[in-house]
């Protein structure tokens, strides 16, 4: 009967067969396929009902048809069987758009089956960063945040502020929360570089255009998933203007 069990757990601890691996890899392949072209439709359809969207919601339309057409790339790749090098990068390229998903709660609901599937295909192809599950809890890889140095960049924003407002940066996007006074339009922005996720990266900011005050009110750190927060304040009465620039 012991040499039955053991019979019995080494099959269960073998390896698949590579027909299995490619087996699975073709199903999960499909399955990704299929989700992204659900959140690409689903994100439009959001979309189309609301008549004033900001350029975070574009943003955030745009990425979801990038990550469908991609996933559709992905699942030819697996079909024609390219080499196993090809799929690695491919999933990686994946895993970088999944990484910039809009981090809002909906946003990331939405995108939990995604997440989920991409962790499936990180395990079957052995690619470091997979494994996890549990519910997207985001183990695709992603730039090292301790991985040292600081790369330069900058971001230009335009808008128009009436009494207060914070822009919180992160990596290439900004969020505009009005604190006081009227709300306008999140404005413009445009960066040369994504903010970067690692430590020792500090903001500056240079006001081109307007009369009040700006500060940075928040250094990107680990703590803060690498989040900048500059301060605008122009208590003065009456919207204003403005034109800043957040350099690092």
């Amino acid at each position: 009967m012991r040499r039955y069990l053991w019979l019995f757990a080494a099959l269960l601890l073998a390896p698949l067969p590579a027909g299995a691996q490619s087996y699975r890899l073709d199903s999960l392949s499909e399955q990704l396929r299929t989700q992204a072209q659900d959140l690409a439709a689903q994100s439009y359809s959001d979309y189309s009902e609301n008549s004033f969207n900001n350029r975070n919601e574009v943003g955030a339309l745009y990425l979801a048809q990038q990550f469908s057409a991609s996933a559709d790339v992905f699942r030819r790749m697996v079909r024609d069987a390219r080499r196993e090098s090809e799929l690695k990068d491919a999933v990686s390229l994946l895993s970088d758009l999944v990484g910039r998903a809009d981090r809002g709660p909906n946003r990331r609901n939405r995108w939990g089956d995604v997440r989920r599937t991409l962790d499936d295909i990180l395990r079957e192809l052995n690619v470091r960063g997979g494994g996890g599950g549990g519910g997207g809890g985001g183990n695709w890889p992603r730039p090292d945040d301790d991985s040292g140095g600081s790369a330069s960049g900058r971001v230009r924003w335009r808008g128009t502020v009436d009494d207060n407002v914070q822009l919180v940066i992160r990596e290439d996007r900004i969020e505009v929360r009005t604190i006081g006074g009227s709300v306008y339009e999140s404005g413009t922005y445009s960066f040369t570089s994504p903010l970067p996720r690692r430590r020792g990266v500090s903001v500056t900011v240079n006001k081109l255009n307007g009369r009040g005050e700006v500060r940075v009110l928040q250094q990107p750190s680990r703590d803060n998933d690498y989040t900048a927060i500059v301060e605008i304040r122009d208590p003065k009465g009456e919207a204003r203007d403005y034109e800043i620039e957040v350099s690092w």
